[in-house]
């Protein structure tokens, strides 16, 4: 094993670095007061079409998310029920189930929200859509229920839902099971998992069969897998190649690691297009940066994470911008840059509401901000169907 395996608080097996939908984790309060506007924009309280209706729940999505980000998961559970009870009324009163498609989102993300909370047997229904939605078999969720005949017209409506379905059914599943802590357990969980679900979502489960043998201390066989991982994109190509360094650092074989790990420095360095959705490149960047620091590669973890820098200038994701720059300041605390890196990082942390980079610096979550308090008040407006109160611009720093 190298000298230094990981920052503290960090572990070599990582987190899931295939390329799927994550959102960029933007500034919150300029998030949550964009969606306030748009809940609030006019029309919005008015009958709304098909297309208008998906463009409502859609932001109730990200309402709840934000407040979750925020660090308030009850409140972010409540706005899930508040948009579930809403989809259920508007079922009800048009006799039209198929728009229940509306609730599979919120009904996943309650299962999220249990696998934060530690509940992961609770979460475990709310990732099992997929296997209703195959069988044509009813499903309640929590008020609305989806009749068996309802499928059908949910998927014409939305003919990507299978495959976001199935994509919940490996990943939130194999990241509860990770959560859980049962690395043993993890070969009968992940055949029943590849048995079950259909080729196109096997490589998520490579990856999460791969991180449940790091983190149960199997690295030689990880390293087997990463081997015999089959990508679909260069993202999970990316995503394979890095664990397979985690394993080579975990069996202490760190100069074919340092080998490896440079090799990819020089492709996620170079001027070009990204080869993943801004969200992964930046992820797997973070993940490369740790691993070169691991194998006392500074320089090129250096480069890794001014490469970071420079993405975050076009694509926001404040957590892991932070997370780059003080990479960078720990590398090179005299680099000429440094000044500008610590005025960016006072910048990023005066406005930041995002729960986890509040605590990693030691400061209270700011849940009760007033940009998050009016996205809760114009959720709760948009359900009952009535104008939201007027919303203005925030400083982020303004009190809570």
């Amino acid at each position: 094993m190298s000298a230094v395996a990981a920052r503290p608080g960090q572990s070599l097996a990582g987190d899931f670095l295939i390329d799927h939908d994550r959102p960029p984790r933007r500034a919150l309060d300029r998030w949550a007061t964009e969606l306030s506007g748009e809940l609030a924009a006019p029309g919005a309280a008015s009958p709304l079409s098909t297309e208008g209706r998906g463009a409502k729940a859609a932001r109730m999505n990200l309402a709840a998310l934000v407040v979750a980000y925020a660090g308030d998961l009850e409140t972010a559970e409540r706005l899930c029920r508040l948009q579930l009870e809403w989809l259920a009324r508007l079922a009800s009163e048009s006799g039209d189930a198929s728009l229940l498609g509306d609730a599979l989102q919120p009904w996943i993300n309650l299962g999220r929200l249990r696998v934060l909370r530690g509940d992961v047997d609770g979460a475990r229904p709310h990732f099992l859509l997929a296997e209703h939605l195959r069988d044509l078999r009813p499903v309640r969720l929590g008020p609305c229920n989806l009749p068996a005949d309802a499928w059908p017209l949910v998927v014409a409506a939305d003919p990507s839902i299978p495959e976001v379905l199935w994509n919940v059914y490996a990943i939130d599943q194999l990241k509860a099971y990770l959560r859980a802590g049962d690395p043993g357990g993890a070969p009968g969980f992940v055949s029943r998992l590849r048995r079950l679900a259909p080729p196109d979502v096997h490589r998520f489960i490579d990856e999460g069969e791969i991180l449940a043998l790091l983190r149960g201390g199997y690295a030689e066989r990880a390293l087997e897998k990463t081997a015999d991982a089959d990508p679909a994109t260069t993202a999970d190509e990316m995503a394979f190649l890095l664990h397979r360094v985690a394993a080579l650092v975990a069996l202490g074989q760190d100069g074919p690691a340092r080998q490896l790990a440079v090799g990819l420095t020089a492709i996620v360095t170079r001027e070009e297009p990204l080869y993943a959705t801004p969200p992964t490149f930046l992820r797997q960047l973070k993940r490369l940066a740790l691993l070169l620091e691991a194998l006392d590669a500074e320089g090129y973890a250096l480069a890794v994470h001014a490469r970071g820098l420079d993405v975050c200038d076009s694509y926001e994701d404040e957590p892991l911008h932070l997370e780059f720059i003080e990479g960078a300041l720990r590398l090179a605390p005299g680099h000429r840059a440094s000044a500008g890196w610590r005025s960016a990082r006072a910048r990023l942390l005066g406005r930041s509401l995002y729960f986890e980079v509040r605590r990693r610096y030691g400061l209270a979550a700011n849940p009760g901000h007033v940009s998050i308090r009016e996205l809760v008040a114009a959720v709760e407006s948009a359900v009952q169907g009535r104008p939201a109160p007027a919303t203005g611009r925030h400083d982020a720093g303004g009190p809570a």
